[in-house]
């Protein structure tokens, strides 16, 4: 029931503890909103992982091992000479994209990975036989089966 001549409304002590309340949320999830650090990890690692897959395809269909290199700088692939229709040499040559850039990259900034260096056969397997160290970005981790030259991400799916 409404009394005649009462006002309705907030008083002044509601009015502030409401705006204090907001600018405390503000301030505790406020930064969260802004940090996009986890979707450039997420980004980075699957422009790593395809990368990777890239450069064993390479191996495979070039009938030339090729050597990725991974280091919180960036990554890059590349092959040795061919010379008399054979392999051989330093690992000089850079492995190309279909549209001719160099398979290398750089993370974002903030983002760093783990380091290792590893070579594809001619058939896709680890030339080594011994899988490289697991590669951290951040919360994801790539691992690499050094038989069969698989490359898969935990916590990506």
């Amino acid at each position: 029931m409404h009394c005649p001549g009462a006002q309705s409304g907030f008083t002044l002590i509601e009015l502030v503890t409401s705006l204090v309340i907001i600018g405390v949320l503000a301030a505790v999830a406020g930064p969260r909103f802004l940090d996009n650090q986890p979707f450039q990890q997420r980004g980075y690692v699957d422009e790593l992982e395809t990368a990777i897959r890239y450069a064993q395809r390479v191996a495979i269909a070039s009938q030339c091992p090729v050597a990725v290199s991974v280091s919180p700088a960036g990554y890059q692939a590349l092959q040795q000479g061919l010379a008399g229709g054979t392999c051989s040499g330093g690992w000089t040559v850079p492995v190309t994209r279909t549209d001719g850039t160099a398979l290398t990259g750089t993370p974002p900034a903030g983002v760093l990975s783990s380091t290792a260096q590893f070579v594809f056969a001619t058939n896709g397997s680890i030339s080594s036989g011994v899988a490289p160290p697991p590669l951290s970005v951040g919360p994801f981790t790539l691992t690499i089966d050094a038989g069969s030259g698989l490359v898969t991400c935990n916590a990506c799916k």
